[in-house]
């Protein structure tokens, strides 16, 4: 039997072992692409030169920049409530506070591990499958990136950039579109592929092989929104419709900096952010969008000390309330931010 671990409204007991060891590693390994990430963005930018231009920034715009956000996050969140109704209808308000949680974790927790914070959040209130909820996340990263990546494609036929944006642009392209026909073969193939997952995994014990059979059955579960033509439509007009959103909250920014960008440079933005902090990194993608916002908005011969002072306001902006909300709504679902970490990896989403 498994240790026992006391779960607490809002709180909980420590993982040690195996799964702290894990976290540890995690940890290591973002810490060391958060200093690497901090250390090209601030590269040759006085501290003093930043402290001025953000004590001249308009502040009050960071109502309408969170305003942006929340909408964002609420587009995607109805977006996981489609992407899920095909396994079970879940109320929007328990997809809502499922995906604020995660966006808390991944503020607080390294190397996204909000994601698996996110599917434990609303299997525990839903009654769903933790694995096919987490599936869904694959899925509907997918959706984002091809999203991003659209939104790239249209500014690279429009506009001129550098060589290095146009081949990473390419590159990223061609991954996203291979990954996401993997899955469509997944699930088109259901049966060939548990043929061949079966042959691969005979040979391990039983427990172990019953344990994995059962997870990918319901891992191909939750890619059944990519045999729903209605549905995916729907979710592709939904993916594209929280980037916007994004964007709108990076042009509001423009705003606080005065800054006279055009529209289509905040759409650049987020495709550059949105690459740059699927590095690893520590909690809250620091560093990396930093980094990633700075040499976007370098695009634009923005100088470096406000392209830097511009990701520093927006982060902050971002960060602060919704870490907040995201305990919030952790609070009311009385569970515990540590057992859910733990829980996922001892259970490897079962």
């Amino acid at each position: 039997m498994g240790r026992v671990v006391r779960e607490e409204r809002g709180t909980g007991s420590v993982p040690t072992g195996e799964t702290t060891v894990k976290q540890r590693g995690l940890a290591v390994v973002g810490g060391i692409f958060t200093l690497v990430a901090l250390y090209i963005a601030f590269r040759g930018i006085h501290y003093r030169d930043v402290l001025e231009t953000l004590g001249e920034t308009k502040y009050w715009w960071s109502v309408p920049v969170l305003g942006g956000t929340i909408l964002s996050i609420w587009i995607r969140a109805y977006r996981w409530k489609v992407m899920l109704e095909p396994i079970q209808d879940v109320p929007t308000s328990r997809v809502y506070a499922a995906t604020m949680i995660g966006f808390m974790a991944n503020n607080i927790l390294p190397m996204r591990l909000g994601e698996l914070v996110r599917a434990y959040s609303l299997g525990r209130t839903s009654g769903i499958s933790k694995s096919s909820a987490f599936a869904t996340i694959v899925v509907e990263r997918a959706f984002d990136l091809l999203a991003i990546l659209f939104f790239l494609g249209v500014m690279l036929l429009r506009y001129s950039f550098a060589r290095w944006v146009q081949v990473t642009g390419y590159i990223a392209l061609a991954s996203c579109l291979g990954m996401f026909l993997v899955m469509v073969l997944l699930r088109w193939k259901r049966e060939a592929t548990m043929r061949v997952f079966h042959a691969l995994v005979r040979h391990l014990p039983d427990s172990i092989e019953e344990r994995l059979v059962g997870l990918m059955h319901r891992f191909l579960d939750g890619l059944e929104i990519l045999a729903r033509g209605n549905r995916l439509l729907w979710v592709t007009v939904l993916s594209v419709a929280t980037w916007l959103a994004v964007a709108l909250s990076y042009y509001f920014t423009f705003l606080a900096f005065d800054l006279t960008l055009p529209l289509h440079a905040s759409i650049v933005l987020v495709v550059v952010t949105a690459l740059a902090v699927m590095l690893p990194s520590g909690p809250g993608f620091v560093g990396t969008f930093e980094m990633g916002a700075k040499y976007g908005m370098l695009l634009f011969g923005v100088e470096a000390k406000v392209a830097l002072s511009y990701a520093l306001f927006y982060h902050a902006v971002q960060f602060f309330p919704i870490t907040l909300l995201g305990f919030y709504h952790l609070w009311r679902e009385n569970f515990s931010l540590a057992r859910a970490v733990q829980k996922e990896e001892e259970e490897a989403l079962r």
